[in-house]
């Protein structure tokens, strides 16, 4: 396999203050350090932090959204809610379950993008105008409720072996049964850092414990969404987010 060294960046994701510094060549000429790259549709940063893709999603969503105004100003209603669900929503939720953020200005960030697509459905942008109730006439649910739906449905899918991705050593399945955990709990795992407490597991595993233990029986994927999700929209509105 040949490798063209200008179309390749070397980045060092490191906790060290000072990193050690190696220089990367390929047939002789030196890789160019990067501090983010885009792999497989997510920005990757050297902080392992979300702010860069997180810009990158709703700057192209907001792209995608203004084409649909310019070319569907004049349609109905659900055309438009349609056209938003089909063109803009999975920009902003493209692999969800591995870069949930948790500042919530990102979270805030994301919103606003379909906040606006509720005012572009209405045609509405007076100020006055209550966004929230365009959105409960919509019954479109919050982007954190189904990003954490998302990641729900991704460790469902470990969990019954749906995907071929296996659970990492840390995840254990939890030696007592509590009052509050299901038949399939597993134990919580107890971070350092932000950065890994709001990883995939570590993050998803505490909401996992919490739904009943019906649900993470269902037989099917859309099944066990069909009883999670009401249970979800209680979990998202709990301020969980931090303030950078």
């Amino acid at each position: 396999m040949c490798f063209n060294a200008g179309k390749c960046e070397a980045l060092s994701i490191t906790r060290k203050t000072k990193p050690f510094n190696y220089t990367y060549e390929v047939d002789g000429q030196r890789i160019q350090k990067s501090s983010n790259h885009k792999y497989l549709g997510v920005t990757i940063t050297n902080q392992l932090d979300w702010k860069a893709h997180v810009q990158n999603v709703t700057a192209s969503a907001r792209s995608t959204l203004g084409v649909l105004r310019r070319n569907l100003s004049s349609c109905p209603s659900q055309v438009k809610s349609r056209a938003y669900q089909a063109l803009v929503r999975p920009n902003l939720e493209y692999a969800s379950a591995a870069w949930n953020p948790y500042v919530k200005q990102q979270v805030n960030a994301l919103e606003a993008v379909q906040r606006q697509a509720a005012r572009f459905v209405y045609n509405n942008y007076e100020r006055q105008a209550s966004v929230t109730q365009m959105l409960q006439r919509l019954e479109w649910d919050s982007l954190a409720t189904r990003r954490l739906l998302n990641q729900n449905t991704m460790f469902f899918k470990i969990h019954h072996g749906l995907v071929n991705i296996p659970f990492p050593s840390t995840v254990l399945p939890s030696v007592r049964q509590g009052r509050a955990c299901n038949i399939y709990s597993y134990q919580a795992i107890q971070p350092r850092v932000n950065t890994y407490r709001y990883s995939f597991f570590v993050r998803t595993i505490p909401v996992w414990n919490r739904l009943p233990s019906p649900v993470v029986s269902s037989l099917t994927v859309r099944h066990f969404q069909a009883l999670a999700l009401p249970l979800l929209r209680d979990m998202a509105t709990t301020p969980t987010h931090q303030s950078l």
